[in-house]
């Protein structure tokens, strides 16, 4: 498949996406929005998996896309889980006060895509919890806007790891045992790359979460439950800066 048919499938997403991007939307509309975008970037890299197997066209570029942020740990929730949808793996290097970058492993279609809808999502979280921060408490950060992303980011995740669940069920067959096989090959392809083209040994660590608000957790919940994750592909530069190696 050559670089213009990666970039239509591209264009695809990025319309489907933007096409449920509605206020008016209902949160099963907004839900569908990222089923369908994770349904046509799999059978991508399905179609992908199998060209490359019969020899008929060179294997996809797997790259290292960077976004360089300005980190809260709830967003670190949201970059992870979004990033293993789409076929990729995400780790993070810590940089000075709240500065860090996320660092994306995997296919060019798949980083591009992954990094996009993660820079939406936390640009759309934060918007919606200083409103309502601002809203509830008179103040636009604090406690209540730290509980509220805390409550939307595990909510996402969630939603994540739902759709990844449904589309490879543990007693898969057919495409749903092939979609099964890539997202391992693709896991193994990943660590493989870290390993012989950046030189580095990952570890994990666990991140330091403080106490949330109840009701703001909740607010945050439902929020994360209906937010809109429609993957407005270059258009989030303000979140993050973003760079592919």
């Amino acid at each position: 498949m050559s670089n213009t048919e990666r970039d239509k499938i591209l264009l695809r997403v990025k319309k489907m996406m933007t096409l449920a991007n509605d206020a008016a939307a209902t949160e099963g509309e907004r839900d569908n929005a990222l089923r369908m975008a994770h349904a046509t970037l799999a059978k991508y890299n399905l179609s992908m998996a199998e060209a490359e197997a019969a020899g008929t066209i060179k294997e996809e570029q797997r790259i290292k896309g960077e976004m360089e942020i300005t980190e809260h740990p709830w967003m670190r929730t949201v970059a992870m889980s979004v990033a293993k949808l789409f076929f990729c793996h995400m780790f993070r290097i810590k940089g000075r006060n709240y500065n860090a970058k996320y660092c994306f492993i995997g296919k060019i279609s798949n980083a591009e895509t992954a990094m996009s809808m993660t820079a939406y999502v936390i640009e759309s979280i934060n918007r919606e919890a200083r409103r309502k921060a601002k809203e509830m408490t008179g103040n636009p950060s604090g406690t209540y806007w730290r509980s509220f992303c805390k409550g939307a980011a595990y909510k996402i995740h969630l939603r994540c790891d739902e759709i990844r669940a449904a589309a490879t069920p543990a007693a898969a067959t057919g495409t749903s045992l092939v979609l099964a096989s890539l997202y391992q090959q693709e896991h193994k392809a990943n660590q493989l790359f870290i390993v012989n083209n950046l030189g580095i040994s990952l570890r994990t660590t666990k991140s330091r979460q403080r106490s949330a608000t109840a009701d703001a957790f909740a607010a945050g919940s439902e929020y994360g439950s209906g937010i809109s994750l429609n993957n407005q592909l270059g258009n989030n530069k303000s979140v993050a800066r973003k760079r592919l190696t």
